[in-house]
């Protein structure tokens, strides 16, 4: 299983990010693409907020642009049994040590043509600013990537720095997606070609984008995020971009949670909780009272 050596992990340190070959079969890149494919095409989670258009206003009178899924493990759990999953835990328990967790993972989708451009952004502009976090995102591209049909693109030692302001593409408070709008040079930026099965990680402060899909086939690729436990800020800090959303994405998944679906979803989440772990354990339990106020509140 791939490991990164001394040298590739001071170069992720010193950039924000590393590319490299995961190793993974072409069999098991295919049978990845395959899953995910199946799930888009099957319009999967939907209802629940978990299929959104990253690009678009998201309410179903246009084609997605940029069609995500949010936990795609929850519709197919075989994705967790996988090469990629195990090759990414050991990398992020190198990275971020022992008590790393399973945060999240996400299926991304450019259609051919109409895919839009991702927006430089900072992960870290769509969390809650009352915590510090250390996460590392594995980025793993399902077929050949290039500027053509939209590969990723970094600003080096963008993560030494600050949560950068963010606004939204167009203006739009609708939309899913996030733009920096803070200072940086997009001339800085290394773009990163990729064949397929190829990865590139990056830390949750690097500023990344990507540019639209102009090939004419689906450009996809599969995200696993790990983290440590999330810690009370340092600093008091402001992003006032969260409270300003209001996508669609969201209030379907409030209104899903509201009607049955935490229960759902806390089921779901179970095997994040690490049991032997009382940090681990009493986050996961303070965030789960948090979504329980949200929906009173906003019912």
């Amino acid at each position: 299983m791939m490991r990164l050596d001394t040298a590739m992990i001071e170069r992720f340190r010193q950039d924000g990010f590393l590319a490299f070959d995961s190793g993974i079969s072409p069999h098991d890149i295919a049978a990845l693409r395959r899953t995910l494919a199946r799930l888009h095409d099957d319009k999967v989670g939907f209802e629940e907020g978990a299929l959104f258009d990253a690009m678009g206003v998201d309410d179903g009178s246009a084609p997605a642009r940029f069609p995500q899924i949010l936990h795609p493990r929850s519709f197919a759990p075989e994705l967790v049994a996988s090469d990629f999953y195990r090759m990414a835990r050991g990398i992020a328990e190198q990275l971020l040590g022992s008590a790393v967790r399973f945060k999240a993972d996400i299926s991304l989708m450019k259609p051919p043509r109409i895919g839009e451009a991702t927006p430089w952004h900072q992960d870290e502009a769509f969390q809650d600013p009352a915590f510090d976090y250390d996460e590392v995102s594995f980025w793993l591209a399902l077929q050949p990537v290039d500027e053509v049909n939209g590969c990723m693109a970094y600003i080096p030692g963008s993560h030494r720095g600050p949560v950068l302001p963010h606004g939204f593409p167009g203006g739009d408070a609708r939309i899913h997606a996030l733009e920096c709008i803070g200072v940086f040079d997009p001339r800085d930026a290394v773009t990163i070609p990729l064949p397929a099965g190829g990865c590139v990680i990056h830390n949750q402060r690097t500023v990344h984008g990507a540019k639209p899909n102009a090939s004419d086939s689906d450009r996809m690729a599969y995200v696993l995020i790990f983290d440590r436990i999330p810690t009370p800020a340092k600093v008091v800090r402001h992003f006032p971009w969260r409270a300003e959303h209001r996508t669609a994405r969201a209030r379907r998944e409030r209104e899903w949670r509201r009607n049955g679906g935490l229960l759902v979803h806390l089921w779901r989440q179970r095997k994040r909780v690490r049991l032997t772990s009382l940090g681990t354990l009493l986050f996961d339990m303070r965030r789960a009272v948090r979504a329980v106020r949200r929906m009173v509140v906003t019912g």
